[in-house]
């Protein structure tokens, strides 16, 4: 089957989870293309028993028309149910297969990659297989409808069919030169769908920063711009597809020409009669009708072939870590010890963020990480994730190497409250059950509690099964935070990573739920990174980072004594700069 062997292997593969629902549809394809070949005989025999006055035999032949096309109607239903269902069964697991493997992706994809983009892949590129379904279709059909045509002219006009053979080869050389600069312009659309897709989502969630610097007009110049260049790719590709088509009408009506040519010029009508000559004139229009199928079978191919090449090269052959796929280990009683042992780390673009960190927290302390901007404080904690490895060094968990962690398991250990708390649509208790799947009810409520959530979830009607809008609108910017807190501690972790976790509540708010996390931290080690010098006093230590290294360390009146650089920075903000952002 040639138009399988056409098919982007990687496709084809895919293809086999299907392909007794396809092979029955192609079937059914073949067989209802063979049955329309009949039109031409029926042609022949209706005009000869008009000719022949023979009404009887027109009676037969109405049967034999209906029958034809009763059992053309079966097959043409079959095959366009079976092929349409298995297109969409294929598409359902390819587009699951693409999110199941952008969740296995580290950090570092999502960093360098636009979510727009991302998703464009998955909305415009995943109806691949509508595609690829249509392309073997037409492999089909096409090809049926030509040798069914070829026998039909072979029979009644045995005279003329190398005529009609003799302009197949530049039908050829036309549709696959098309296909190839089809293909090119295909992959330019897509890549400017991409780009569209990406700059639209980026204005929509930044929508209170675009209004609040009144950049709507720069929005719409951009988007717009961006739009205009998707219209001129895809007008570009829509003149590419729309001159195949003509281009094999015109080659069709060529052959026709041809046909009609010689059959005056070397008198060969005048030995035939009207039935044959009929008959054979529209077998000649269903060769035709093949021709322009396997045309379209070249353009879809092209269109197949770019959404291809976008989705494995996009996401599923993007490589994931050996690292991170090699590690199965956990510990049996994790206790929360955690060492950073001369870590250093570079980022891909080869920026610096570490050198020589050392440090270690024992279960049950905390330690606050001090710092400004750019200083690897966030660096730190996505190398204590995993979100990435280590250049050189090692960080241990319990003496434990984390490279040889489980790195879910290892996640499953810690408790994250980010800075900015990030809620999902969907009520609060699926947001809190995030942080454990398998969290009972009580669990939900008593993590409510431990975080001062409980006080404005319980006044609530429909209480934990509140519904929530898009990235939790429904509630403020502190009960957002409680939630996310609530979110981390019903894993029950035994390590806590905070960033200025209270840093979006109110000031009665953040003495409520700073009070709960004391409590909870006395049970866990406990690793934040303070954007206030009030919050580093709380901690059992403080670690001073300044350009990826550890600077000084030691509690907040050890520190103090030291007149060091943290001494420095709270003798130069005063009593009221504790309270001052120092990120």
């Amino acid at each position: 089957m040639f138009g399988l062997k056409s098919i982007d292997p990687r496709i084809r593969l895919e293809l086999d989870a299907q392909k007794r629902i396809i092979y029955a549809g192609l079937a059914c394809t073949a067989v209802a293309s063979a049955l329309g070949g009949f039109i031409a005989v029926f042609i022949r025999e209706v005009i000869a028993a008009i000719e022949n006055h023979h009404s009887e035999r027109l009676t037969y032949l109405s049967f034999g028309i209906v029958a034809v096309f009763a059992a053309k109607y079966y097959f043409t239903r079959q095959q366009a149910f079976l092929l349409t269902r298995a297109a969409a069964e294929l598409t359902a697991a390819l587009r699951l297969k693409l999110f199941t493997k952008l969740q296995q992706l580290p950090l570092s994809y999502f960093n360098e990659k636009r979510a727009g983009a991302i998703q464009s892949v998955l909305t415009n590129d995943v109806g691949v297989y509508q595609a690829a379904v249509q392309v073997l279709k037409d492999s089909i059909d096409g090809p049926v409808k030509i040798a069914i045509g070829t026998v039909t002219v072979m029979y009644y006009l045995p005279q003329l069919v190398l005529v009609v053979l003799a302009l197949f080869p530049v039908f050829m050389v036309v549709s696959k030169t098309n296909a190839r600069k089809m293909r090119a312009a295909q992959e330019t659309v897509q890549r400017d769908l991409a780009d569209l897709n990406a700059t639209i989502q980026e204005s929509l969630q930044g929508t209170r920063v675009v209004k609040a610097f009144g950049a709507e007009q720069t929005m719409i110049q951009r988007v717009g711009g961006l739009t205009s260049r998707t219209l001129k790719s895809q007008l570009e590709a829509a003149r590419r597809a729309a001159s195949l088509r003509p281009s094999v009408e015109l080659l069709g009506a060529v052959s026709l020409a041809l046909v009609v040519f010689l059959l005056g010029a070397f008198h060969i009508a005048d030995h035939m009669d009207v039935a044959r000559l009929s008959a054979a004139l529209f077998a000649l229009d269903g060769i035709n009708q093949g021709q322009r199928n396997l045309g379209s079978f070249r353009q879809t191919l092209a269109q197949v072939q770019a959404a291809t090449d976008r989705i494995y090269e996009e996401i599923l052959e993007i490589e994931i870590p050996a690292a991170t796929t090699s590690s199965v280990k956990t510990i049996a009683h994790p206790k929360g010890r955690i060492e950073f042992r001369d870590v250093w780390f570079t980022y891909p673009d080869g920026t610096e963020a570490l050198q020589g960190v050392s440090f270690v927290i024992e279960p049950g302390e905390s330690l606050a990480l001090v710092g400004p901007s750019g200083s690897g404080k966030s660096t730190i904690a996505d190398l204590l994730l995993r979100f990435y490895e280590v250049t050189k060094g090692e960080i241990l968990v319990d003496d434990v190497n984390i490279n040889t962690l489980d790195p879910a398991w290892l996640r499953g250990q810690i408790g994250v409250v980010p800075q900015q708390g990030f809620l999902f649509a969907g009520t609060i208790s699926e947001n809190i059950r995030l942080g454990d799947p398998d969290a009972t009810d009580d669990e939900i409520a008593s993590a409510a509690k431990q975080a001062h959530a409980d006080v404005f979830v319980n006044p609530m009607p429909e209480r934990f099964e509140t519904v929530l809008g898009e990235r939790g609108t429904r509630l403020s910017g502190g009960e957002m935070q409680r939630i996310s807190i609530a979110r981390a501690l019903v894993r029950k972790p035994m390590i806590l990573l905070l960033d200025e976790a209270t840093s979006a509540l109110d000031a009665m708010s953040e003495q409520q739920v700073q009070s709960a996390l004391d409590e909870v931290m006395q049970e866990r080690t406990t690793l934040f990174i303070a954007h206030r010098l009030t919050t580093a006093a709380r901690a059992s230590r403080i670690a001073v980072l300044s350009r990826g290294k550890v600077e000084e360390c030691g509690s907040h009146d050890e520190l103090l004594r030291k007149n060091g650089v943290y001494s420095a920075m709270v003798k130069a903000f005063g009593q009221r700069g504790m309270e001052v952002v120092i990120d």
